[in-house]
Parts: structure tokens; C-alpha cells; sequence
């Protein structure tokens, strides 16, 4: 059948004049078109005795191997490529728990730090509405090589600071202010030599001066302004004030005696004082830059009213 279908087809190549090689081509060409149309045809049929089938059996013997290679193949090179997404993730997740763990590292080291400023600033903030204050931070010490005891703080004359003012803080009396700037302050703390400060004895009334020692404890020694009063341990001293509240306001505690001991050669005695305030711990303070709040003082009528 398929000789009888090249002869026409060889016969109009032929009739059409072109050359022999380019006919014997396109010969070709319709031969296989024509073949490749009835293989076709004949395997639409699906029969179990189709002439394709044994061509379709060797073609799946011969390809069917080389394709469960070339997937074999493809397999480490597929797997190669999820490691490397994986490696991409765990890489990411890891700088990311890195971040984490620093910042937990960072919000620990300085945890306990706000925590003591927030009690701090609550002591303060429980003696304030005695007093009109300007709250400060301590940002520098003075140096060893002046021996002298003083800080340095955030506020000056700007925030109304000036010289000869109380500082304090939620425990008891800091210091007074020396110098200031328009930003910040110097504060001579009561442990400073050249510290003197007015205090009374709060079970007796009686008064006295307080002295500072230059030591680092900020150790304080006070000797009383009558020669036969005693003081004694656990005696509590505050300021007695100065005149126009300046540089000390009345009231402020100062410390604790701690220990008694008579003076040579003359009257009365010189008690040892520990300061309520640690010079060593100071961070937020107070500035008292107005006089005591207090009520008006009632009118104590006279007999012949």
C-alpha cells in the first residue's frame, strides 16, 4: 500500500522539474509523514494485538531505565537544594535568637538598676510634699586629688538652683550646693572636712554641730552645744535649719549615733554618727529650692484675750 501511495507522490516531484536530491527529500518527508499518520490510526484502536504495542514495550524497556536515572540522579541534587533552604532558615532563626538573648541579657543588667532608681525616686517622692523641690541625678563625683567629698548633678540655675541650697534625698541630708552652671550643680556632701551642719538631737532637743571626717563611709562626728547633755546610742539628728533656710532647711534627718565617747580634758562629749545616706549610693536627689511647705502657724491668744 505504501509503495503504491510513493508512486504518484514520485511521479509529481518528479513532473515538478526540481533536482533530484531536493525531490528525494521531501520524498522522504511525505513517506514518513505517512507512516507516522498510520501508526497512529492503528494504535487509536487499543486492541491487545496492535502492531504498536511490541514498539511501545521496547520503547518503555529502553527509556524507562535511563529516566529512573536520570531521576536518581536529580534526587541528591534536589535534596542538596532544600538543605541549603534549611541551612538558610536555621541560620535566620538562630541571628534572631541571638538578637533576643541580647536583649533579655541587656533588659537584665539594667532591671535591677531601674528597679533601685524607681525606690529612690519613691522615698523622694514621699518627703517631697514637705519641701518645694527640684529633682536632680547625680552624674559625676569630685576628684581624689582635691580631697573633697562632692558630686555633681544634672540640674543648675536654669532648673533654679543655686548656692547654699539643701539637697537630699528619700533617706536623709546629702549635702548643700557650692557651685552651679546654667545645667548642673557641685554638691559638698556632709562627710566632706570643710562640712558643718547644724543638728539636734531628736529624744532631747538638744543641739549641736556635724561635723564630717573626709573618710569614704562619709563618717560624722557631733559634739553638742551644752556641754553636760549626753547623747546616746540610737539617738536620731536632724537639721535644726538655718537662717532664711539657707543652706540647710529644719528637719531633714542626717543619722544615727552609733557610739559615745567623753572629751579629754574638758566637758562633754563627741558622739560618732552614721549618715543616713550612703555618699558611696547617691543617684536621685532633691534640691530644695523653696522653704518648707507648711500650714499657716495658728495665733496663740494672749491672757487678755
Amino acid at each position: 500500500m505504501l509503495k503504491d501511495l510513493g508512486t504518484p507522490a514520485k511521479g509529481l516531484l518528479r513532473a515538478t522539474g526540481m533536482p533530484r536530491q531536493i525531490r528525494r527529500r521531501r520524498t522522504v518527508l511525505v513517506l514518513v509523514i505517512l507512516a507516522c499518520f498510520t501508526l497512529i490510526v492503528l494504535d487509536a484502536r487499543r486492541s491487545a494485538g496492535s502492531p504498536v504495542e511490541p514498539l511501545r514495550e521496547a520503547a518503555a524497556g529502553v527509556f524507562g531505565p535511563l529516566e529512573s536515572t536520570a531521576s536518581s540522579a536529580r534526587q541528591p541534587v534536589d535534596n542538596l537544594r532544600d538543605r541549603f533552604a534549611e541551612m538558610d532558615r536555621l541560620k535566620a532563626e538562630n541571628e534572631k535568637l541571638k538578637q533576643d538573648n541580647e536583649n533579655l541579657t541587656q533588659e537584665l543588667n539594667t532591671s535591677d538598676y531601674a528597679r533601685n532608681r524607681a525606690q529612690e525616686l519613691d522615698k523622694l517622692l514621699k518627703v517631697a510634699p514637705a519641701y518645694t523641690m527640684t529633682p536632680a541625678r547625680v552624674i559625676g563625683i569630685g576628684g581624689a586629688q582635691t580631697f573633697s567629698h562632692t558630686v555633681t548633678i544634672d540640674a543648675g540655675t536654669a532648673d533654679g538652683v543655686h548656692t547654699d541650697m539643701t539637697v537630699m534625698n528619700g533617706t536623709g541630708l546629702v549635702g548643700r550646693v557650692v557651685r552651679t552652671t546654667t545645667g548642673t550643680a557641685t554638691v559638698l556632701l556632709i562627710g566632706d572636712r570643710n562640712s558643718t551642719v547644724g543638728g539636734r538631737l531628736n529624744s532631747s532637743m538638744a543641739l549641736g554641730f556635724v561635723s564630717g571626717r573626709g573618710d569614704v563611709a562619709g563618717t560624722l562626728d557631733y559634739k553638742l552645744v551644752d556641754p553636760k547633755a549626753r547623747p546616746k546610742v540610737g539617738d536620731r539628728i536632724v537639721t535644726w535649719g538655718s537662717s532664711g533656710n539657707a543652706p540647710y532647711v529644719p528637719g531633714v534627718p542626717i543619722g544615727v549615733v552609733t557610739s559615745v565617747t567623753p572629751n579629754e580634758g574638758s566637758l562633754g562629749s563627741t558622739a560618732t554618727i552614721k549618715p543616713f545616706v550612703d555618699p558611696t549610693r547617691i543617684d536621685t536627689v532633691g534640691v530644695v529650692t523653696g522653704p518648707p511647705a507648711r500650714p499657716p502657724r495658728a495665733q496663740i491668744p494672749g491672757k487678755g484675750n
